[in-house]
């Protein structure tokens, strides 16, 4: 067995190794707190953040009982307001009505006995002046209260559970007086919940391409934390299906009631290339209304039948006209001349007469967007054929009835320019009282459209592949000539 002087050698170490100085090193240690290896790291970065060009934002990430919470208290508590005399800094936790408790706990638990500090109903007090606020949240609308005050360092937890509207805004409050301070943020998050995706796109994705400049993102699961109970582990281990992974593994590609499952970053996202000539080219338009969000995409579909979306039009805040001229000019080639498109889907409310002079069929019609065909209603079956083309683990059974797992190319690959497409796909979730459709993670807003072109294209390509259904695509196509066969100059 380890004597207490190897094992104080061996913590030494490790932090040597995650790149921590000495000084943060002993006084950590000084105040009897021994960092798990992941956590040095952690507090590395927050060094690192010292440094001009360094970091100003670091993530901690993943599962569930790693030991943030205990990591992010420590550095600020223990190394940074030592430090540094007189900074403010902002705590917040995702608590809801048990945030006194819980800050109480953490407090007690890394603070009590290690550290000289005086702790009022929301603060935390230190004697050189620094003090630490402490505040809950149930949702983000309670973070508003804090917007515009000057914070020295910024700590929230579950970021993941406010927009990335509510963290812009925070992150405004984030500057410094002090000559000798650098202001930063700590956070830690978990897969889902309603800030998943611009989590994932800030922190996760700039650390898995090696890219990170002003964010470090340092991950763990429940496996990275020894000292875990053992009937913790046991319910993490014993909870099936997509919640169980990402609350086990971290899995930022996977989260509970995403309904695509299937999607994979690395799978379905590629680099643009020129579309070759013989591929079939189409559009599919996502409209809406007069003015408002409006999401267009571009198709082309090769040989093997697999589909590339190599372009893509996503705006608010303009008319239809204004998003038809864009549509059009996006669709034209270098040389100015309209590439050919075997048919452009829209949704069936485009030809709804509502009032106006002109349906919107008829304006984007009118600013040389034709082809226009109506897209397929049923949104069940339209979800259907978009699992379908982003499937690929499909399972093999052999001659004794074992299966295994086989991966193949999925048929749907998307530009990685087309970036408003790939944020949606992964944070749409089943609707909970109609688990077979699909809600937008957003409550209220219009983010889902890019997913509807996406369905509209892939369900009418299916009908055309399908024999007994080719009649009903070519009747649309038919009336779609029949229909711009007519003027539709503009009748204002």
């Amino acid at each position: 067995m380890a004597t207490i002087s190897e094992k104080i050698n061996r913590v030494i170490k490790t932090a040597h190794d995650a790149g921590c100085p000495k000084d943060q090193t002993a006084t950590l240690i000084k105040s009897l707190y021994y960092p798990l290896p992941w956590q040095w790291q952690f507090h590395a970065a927050a060094r690192e953040a010292d440094e001009e060009g360094g970091p100003v934002d670091i993530g901690l990430g993943g599962a569930r009982g790693p030991g943030k919470s205990h990591a992010v208290l420590s550095q600020t508590a223990i190394d940074d307001c030592q430090r540094v005399a007189g900074l403010k800094c902002l705590f917040l936790r995702y608590t809801g009505a048990a945030a006194k408790e819980s800050f109480n706990d953490l407090v007690t638990k890394v603070l009590q006995g290690h550290l000289s500090f005086r702790r009022t109903a929301d603060s935390i007090r230190l004697q050189n002046g620094s003090k630490i606020i402490l505040g809950g949240f149930r949702d983000e609308r309670d973070i508003d209260k804090y917007i515009g005050i000057e914070y020295d360092i910024i700590i929230v937890e579950e970021l993941n559970q406010i927009t990335k509207e509510r963290y812009m805004k925070l992150r405004g409050s984030l500057r410094t007086s002090k000559p000798n301070w650098r202001p930063r943020m700590y956070t830690s998050f978990n897969p889902g919940g309603i800030g998943h995706t611009f989590v994932k796109e800030r922190y996760v994705i700039p650390w898995r391409e090696n890219k990170q400049t002003e964010t470090r993102f340092i991950p763990s699961t429940y496996k990275s934390n020894p000292y875990l109970n053992k009937e913790y582990n046991q319910y993490l281990e014993t909870l099936d299906g997509d919640l169980g992974r990402a609350w086990r593994e971290g899995e930022w590609d996977l989260f509970a009631g995403q309904y695509f499952s299937q999607w994979r970053f690395d799978k379905h996202v590629c680099d643009p290339f020129t579309i070759p000539l013989h591929y079939k080219r189409f559009r599919s338009i996502d409209p809406s209304g007069q003015s408002g969000a409006t999401s267009c995409h571009w198709y082309a579909v090769d040989q093997d039948g697999r589909v590339w979306c190599y372009r893509e039009h996503y705006g608010t805040g303009l008319d239809a006209d204004q998003h038809a001229d864009k549509i059009r000019q996006l669709s034209l080639d270098r040389d100015g001349v309209e590439e050919e498109y075997i048919y452009t889907v829209i949704d069936g409310a485009a030809f709804a007469k509502t009032g106006y002079s002109e349906t919107i069929a008829d304006v984007y019609i009118r600013h040389g967007v034709r082809g226009l065909i109506q897209a397929h209603k049923e949104r069940v079956t339209g979800w259907n054929s978009v699992n379908f083309y982003l499937r690929w683990q499909e399972t093999k059974e052999d001659a004794q009835g074992n299966k295994t797992v086989i991966n193949k190319k999925p048929l749907l690959q998307i530009f990685s320019t087309c970036v408003k497409m790939i944020e949606t796909i992964p944070e749409l979730q089943h609707d909970d009282k109609n688990p077979e459709d699909v809600k937008s993670q957003y409550t209220g807003s219009d983010h889902q459209d890019c997913a509807d072109d996406l369905r509209y294209f892939l369900r009418t390509l299916q009908e055309q592949h399908a024999p007994k259904k080719l009649s009903i695509v070519e009747q649309r196509i038919a009336n779609m000539k029949k229909q711009e066969s007519l003027d539709y100059s503009y009748r204002g």
